[in-house]
């Protein structure tokens, strides 16, 4: 991470902070409201479904390439993570929120061991094999509207997943 990216990231979390209204109507003036997306209902028991985790908190393998974060239009690209991935194989890179404590347990931003331990109890079917770590606080959404979420569609359709859990970051 370069120096004017950390003064950015924790001026960020600063402002964030101390002026929580202020931020989020910045945070959120390029966001565009979509309407004509289709509803979903699960249609089967949790107990015979298959879930995926999505996280916004910029999880991802520790030997994956880093999300660029040095990127002023935010990096739109995604990490795939396998269900049967230990914490400690993981890791975040994110600028707008202090890190430090996902860090050290990832399971706050990414509760892939608890989502396993809900399968192994059978209070869920299973957990699929292509679990979503993005970096959120994208300027640029059109790489993501085009690009990364078909490629998350996509393999949640043929890894047959039936619901996904949005963790945001």
């Amino acid at each position: 991470m370069k120096g004017f990216t950390w003064i950015k990231s924790k001026l960020a979390v600063a402002f964030a902070n101390h002026f929580s209204k202020a931020y989020n109507k910045l945070a959120l003036k390029h966001v565009k409201e979509h309407r004509d997306y289709p509803e979903a209902t699960l249609t089967k028991p949790l107990s015979q479904s298959r879930l995926a985790l999505i996280s916004s908190a910029g999880v991802h393998l520790k030997s994956d390439t880093p999300f660029d974060v040095d990127n002023p239009a935010g990096d739109p690209s995604i990490r795939f993570i396998p269900a049967n991935t230990l914490e400690e194989k993981l890791t975040v890179t994110h600028i707008y929120y202090d890190t430090k404590h996902a860090k050290v347990d990832p399971s706050i931003v990414f509760p892939l061991k608890q989502l396993n331990e809900l399968a192994h109890k059978g209070v869920i079917g299973s957990v699929a094999n292509a679990n979503v770590g993005l970096n959120g606080g994208i300027i640029d959404t059109t790489r993501v509207e085009t690009e990364s979420i078909p490629a998350v569609v996509n393999r949640f359709k043929e890894q047959k997943v039936d619901a996904a859990l949005l963790v945001p970051g």
